[in-house]
C-alpha cells in the first residue's frame, strides 16, 4: 500500500501516511458530498485511533512502524516479541484514545466551552457521535476490527494478575529467605532440611 500512498508527517519517529483510496472514502462516508471540515475530523478520528495502538505498542515493547490513513480506516504496522496480553492491549489502544476525545468533548459541551458556530457544531458531532460510532464498530468481535482482541484484555489481564496473586500466596520464608512452595520449590525446600538436620546430627556427635 505504500506505493499508492503519501507521507505527510511522523509521530516519534513513526511515518504517517495517506492512502491514494482516502479521499474517495471521505466523500462516499460523508454522503456524497464535499464537507472539508467534517473530511479533517473523520481523518483526524482515524489518526487519533491509530496513534493510540501505537502509543501501546511502545509501552508493550513492541515497535510502531508505520501508521497508514486509508479511505476505509487505517493501519498501525508493528514489530516485535509481545505476549498475548500485550496484544489484547493493543487492539483496545484505539478505542481507549477515541474513548478520551469522547469524555473531553461531552465535558468541554456540558461546561458551554463549544461556540456556537456551524464549524463548531460540527467538530462537536465528529468528537462525540461519530467518535462513538466508529468505538461500536471497532469494539465488534470480528476480525480484522479490533474487538477480535479487545475483547480478550480483561481475560488476559485477569490471568497474569491470577498469577502473581498464587506466586505471592505460595512464598514462604525459611531462615528468612523467601522460597516458593510450587514443585522445584518444595524440593528444594526439602533438600536446605535435610542437609539442615544432618548438620544439626553432625554437631552433636562432635559435642563431649
Amino acid at each position: 500500500m505504500a506505493n499508492w500512498s503519501l507521507k505527510v508527517g511522523h509521530w516519534r519517529g513513526v511515518p504517517i501516511r495517506v492512502h491514494a483510496s482516502t479521499p474517495v472514502g471521505l466523500y462516499v462516508f460523508s454522503g456524497f458530498r464535499f464537507d472539508p471540515v467534517w473530511w479533517a475530523c473523520a481523518l483526524g478520528l482515524v489518526l487519533l485511533h491509530e496513534l493510540g495502538h501505537a502509543l501501546v505498542v511502545r509501552m508493550v515493547g513492541g515497535r510502531a512502524t508505520e501508521v497508514m490513513l486509508t479511505g476505509f480506516g487505517g493501519h498501525c504496522a508493528w514489530t516485535g516479541e509481545v505476549s498475548p496480553l500485550g496484544r489484547a492491549a493493543i487492539a483496545c489502544g484505539g478505542v481507549a484514545a477515541q474513548l478520551v476525545l469522547l469524555i473531553m468533548a461531552l465535558v468541554a459541551n456540558g461546561l458551554g466551552l463549544v461556540p456556537a458556530s456551524g464549524v463548531a457544531n460540527t467538530v462537536l458531532w465528529a468528537a462525540t457521535m461519530s467518535n462513538a460510532w466508529l468505538i461500536g464498530i471497532n469494539l465488534l468481535p470480528i476480525s480484522p476490527l479490533d474487538g477480535a482482541e479487545a475483547w480478550a484484555f480483561p481475560y488476559r489481564l485477569g490471568q497474569v494478575a491470577r498469577r502473581k496473586l498464587t506466586t505471592h500466596r505460595n512464598v514462604v520464608r525459611l531462615d528468612g529467605d523467601p522460597m516458593e512452595t510450587g514443585e522445584a520449590g518444595a524440593k528444594e525446600q526439602a533438600k536446605n532440611l535435610a542437609a539442615q538436620l544432618l548438620e544439626n546430627a553432625r554437631k552433636e556427635e562432635d559435642e563431649p
